[in-house]
């Protein structure tokens, strides 16, 4: 008699999978719920030169978590090591909520991070226990969704409690999913005890923190907070190779490793860990990126951003819950991961010729779609084909083994496309910069690939023409230490700066009132092309001119006339130059401003380009992964999934023997 398909899910399974899934999406949603909310939490905490770590210690501590917690669940009743790392979750979740500072929030968002890596290592274990490799297809299929769905719903959620609570509530929302996922583990999940007792590896696991925790900071702060080639990064890899080293010979060393280096001798599992580092670095390398063109190139609302990749999810969902069924269905996966990595690296090239400045959004949406349905078999499939592979009795560092590489390579991917991102928009923004503005090109450059797009635009140029108005007015107003700033300033077009007379407007003025009393004394004297320049210049009053066409014969008389004239240009020159300063300044500043809206004009079209070129060579940089992935995919066995349940891993079994 053949084999049923599906084997029917028990109750004890179902929930609780209720209770895995609960804990999984929790720490699924965490990854993205946190980023709306970070604006509105950095100006509360005054902590904007700490923004960037309340991400990258979740990042560092939930991947050292990830085969730390893989070991212990091979070493500790599953189910206590999966309610602890809830707990270690929940706990940082209230702390962070709680928080008054910058600093205690990375720390305590750290602790969230080393609950989330022990959720994520030791949920996907337990359902690789629970489930037969036939049954754990179907299964995976439901993580990945679960996994969809939280990553599209983490940064809507996040602003919605934000804007309508406060940022506090992104982290206590927590507590009462995580209550109830609690409760279903307590109350439904067997023990899981492992067979036999095993001592934990306290040297590996410190190796493995130095050599992750470097080469996590060097991939998050090169080309951005530093150079690639600056002593700090090549530091941090340096010291991240000095951790590798330690953690091989600490691994070979002992006879019961946090992570067996004899698994790579395995096929599948070789292949299938190098295939997940390249998944996963097209895949956040696909992703990270895509919500600043669709806001910035496609005009997509900021409110609406946090939604911006719900069709690509929707295809992720499908694509891991197709795939899931179809594995066990089947009851081989090579195929299906053939297959999707195939359609996977076909659409994401084809999103890299489709993305332009003017393409339709109905387009991008379908592709989108499409791409996701094309991501979507790598969540399930390659944790289905490591554990597939490993006894029991290493359920736990494959499972975790599997998420590791994936994680590692998706910070690879997000290093990659940002690097390409800030070369792009470095080459584009420097296109439309007046001549003479160069000077401006790095804070234009540094600001719009941190993805603030148009805003950052149009406040860093405003700043700059308010600065440029300032030194400039100040100089028209004879300040010589102003004009000696304008003179230097690389912001300030040459020719505003040639319009500008040494000592200013009044020096201009007053060498103007000395000209016109030469002349008119010249003229008074008769000198006849110094009463024709008299007559021709319109500053001179008519009476002044009247009386140079008629000069009195005699020289007292004339000078008389001339102490006259000369004490009205002296009592009239104050006015005349606060006159001439002001229209001077007016006529600055409406031609500055002119000139801002142009260059913030011209610099949002450069951006725009410079954006969607970013984009283009990221789609197919990440084609190029997904088809790395494929070619170490074909490598893979074509293994069969068996029906058959694997031994229960519930515990010693009683001795038969009276």
């Amino acid at each position: 008699m053949s084999q049923p398909e599906f084997l029917p899910i028990t109750p004890e399974q179902r929930l609780s999978l209720i209770g895995v899934f609960l804990a999984i999406f929790l720490a699924a949603l965490d990854q993205t719920i946190v980023a709306t909310a970070l604006p509105n939490i950095v100006v509360e905490l005054h902590g904007t030169n700490l923004y960037a770590w309340v991400a990258t210690s979740y990042l560092l501590a939930s991947t050292v978590a990830l085969p730390i917690f893989g070991r212990l669940a091979e070493i500790v009743a599953r189910k206590w090591v999966l309610l602890s790392a809830v707990a270690i979750f929940l706990v940082g979740s209230a702390l962070s909520g709680a928080s008054t500072s910058m600093v205690a929030l990375i720390v305590f968002r750290a602790l969230q991070g080393i609950g989330s890596g022990g959720i994520f290592a030791v949920g996907v274990t337990v359902l690789g226990l629970l489930f037969p490799p036939r049954q754990r297809g179907r299964i995976q299929g439901y993580f990945g969704a679960v996994f969809g769905i939280a990553n599209v719903l983490g940064p809507w959620l996040g602003g919605l409690l934000t804007d309508h609570l406060s940022w506090h509530w992104i982290f206590y929302v927590n507590m009462p999913f995580g209550a109830i996922a609690a409760y279903f583990i307590i109350v439904h999940m067997p023990r899981l005890q492992p067979q036999t007792r095993h001592r934990f590896d306290y040297a590996g696991a410190s190796a493995i923190a130095v050599m992750t925790v470097p080469l996590l900071l060097a991939l998050s702060w090169g080309g951005s907070s530093y150079a690639w080639t600056s002593s700090t990064i090549l530091g941090l890899f340096a010291l991240s190779a000095v951790g590798i080293a330690l953690f091989i010979l600490a691994e070979l060393r002992n006879p019961e490793p946090l992570f067996v280096l004899d698994m790579f001798r395995g096929i599948t599992f070789r292949w299938a860990m190098i295939g997940s580092f390249f998944y996963g670095a097209a895949f956040l390398g696909a992703l990270l990126f895509l919500p600043l063109y669709l806001v910035q190139v496609q005009g997509i609302s900021l409110t609406d951003s946090g939604l911006s990749l719900t069709p690509l999810t929707l295809g992720i969902v499908v694509g891991s819950f197709v795939t899931g069924q179809l594995a066990s269905k089947l009851g081989r996966y090579k195929g299906l991961l053939v297959v999707g990595l195939l359609w996977l690296t076909a659409t994401l090239y084809g999103f890299h010729l489709l993305l332009g400045l003017h393409t339709p959004l109905w387009q991008i949406w379908i592709v989108m779609v499409l791409v996701g349905i094309g991501m979507g078999p790598g969540m399930p499939t390659y944790t289905l084909a490591v554990q597939n592979s490993v006894p029991l009795s290493r359920m736990g560092q494959a499972s975790s083994g599997a998420q590791f590489f994936r994680q590692i390579g998706s910070s690879l991917g997000a290093a990659l496309m940002g690097a390409v991102l800030v070369s792009s928009i470095q080459a584009y923004i420097p296109k439309y910069l007046p001549a003479g503005m160069h000077g401006a090109q790095s804070q234009f450059s540094a600001s719009q690939a941190s993805g603030a797009g148009t805003a950052s635009i149009n406040s860093t140029v405003h700043k700059t023409f308010q600065a440029a108005e300032r030194q400039v007015t100040l100089a028209l107003a004879g300040n010589a230490q102003a004009y000696a700033a304008v003179l230097r300033s690389r912001d300030i077009p040459a020719a505003y700066k040639a319009k500008i007379p040494a000592g200013g407007v009044p020096a201009e003025v007053r060498a103007g009132f000395s000209k016109a009393r030469t002349l008119i004394a010249r003229a008074m004297e008769g000198d006849a092309a110094a009463q024709r320049a008299v007559q021709a210049n319109p500053e001179i009053p008519t009476q002044v001119k009247a009386l140079v066409q008629n000069p009195p014969k005699s020289a007292t008389v004339r000078q008389g006339e001339l102490a006259q004239i000369d004490a009205q240009m002296q009592a009239a020159e104050p006015q005349a130059i606060a006159q001439a300063v002001r229209e001077a300044q007016s006529s600055v500043r409406s031609a500055l401003g002119k000139l801002e809206r142009q260059v913030t004009h011209d610099l949002v079209r450069g951006l725009d380009e410079g954006v969607t070129q970013a984009e283009r060579s990221i789609f197919l940089y990440a084609a190029v992964l997904a088809f790395l992935a494929l070619l170490f995919a074909l490598l893979l066995p074509n293994a069969e999934l068996s029906h058959k349940h694997q031994a229960a891993d519930h515990g010693p079994k009683p001795d038969p023997s009276p």
